[in-house]
């Protein structure tokens, strides 16, 4: 019963209205076994391959923007205060291209599990890739950036391949 009210609040826009909305992000925190998390309209949070051997866990005060994927295939972590906005795309799992079958679809999944650390701000229209298997503490991704290796604590990153531009200064 929970997985049928999930999919039907994640693909249904009238629930992003008023109370509907509260509605939404109670179901989806049940599901997910999270606290306190908000979920925009069209959002899709699940394991986009079956594998028994995934965790999940999800910190306190998650923020998911309008239509974003977060693929739980590989198993995910995601600290406290995380921030993922519009059109992001977060993939655990890739498939092999080479020893196998051409028909790429036959072939073995390979599963990543990605730690996103507490305070983190992954900027609209990102993909994360499963070769990253880390975003650190408080780094910030730019909008439209393809993260294709780990993100070490306070670095703003940017760009396809994103790259460190800078780290982040905080007051003390």
């Amino acid at each position: 019963m929970l997985k049928a009210l999930y999919i039907l609040f994640r693909s249904s826009a009238v629930f992003g209205l008023g109370p509907l909305r509260h509605l939404r992000n109670s179901i989806y925190a049940r599901h997910l076994s999270a606290h306190r998390i908000n979920v925009d309209s069209q959002v899709r949070i699940q394991a986009l391959h079956h594998n028994k051997g995934a965790l999940i866990n999800i910190g306190a005060d998650l923020h998911v923007g309008y239509n974003s994927l977060i693929d739980l295939s590989g198993g995910l972590s995601i600290g406290k205060r995380v921030t993922i906005s519009e059109g992001v795309k977060v993939f655990t799992h890739g498939h092999e291209i080479d020893g196998g079958t051409i028909d790429w679809r036959l072939n073995r999944v390979n599963f990543s599990h990605l730690n996103i650390e507490d305070d983190v701000w992954i900027g609209s229209g990102s993909i994360i890739l499963p070769s990253a298997s880390k975003l650190g503490a408080g780094s910030i991704i730019a909008a439209g950036s393809v993260v294709t290796q780990c993100v070490p604590p306070l670095a703003v990153v940017a760009g396809s391949p994103a790259r460190i531009v800078r780290y982040r200064t905080l007051e003390d």
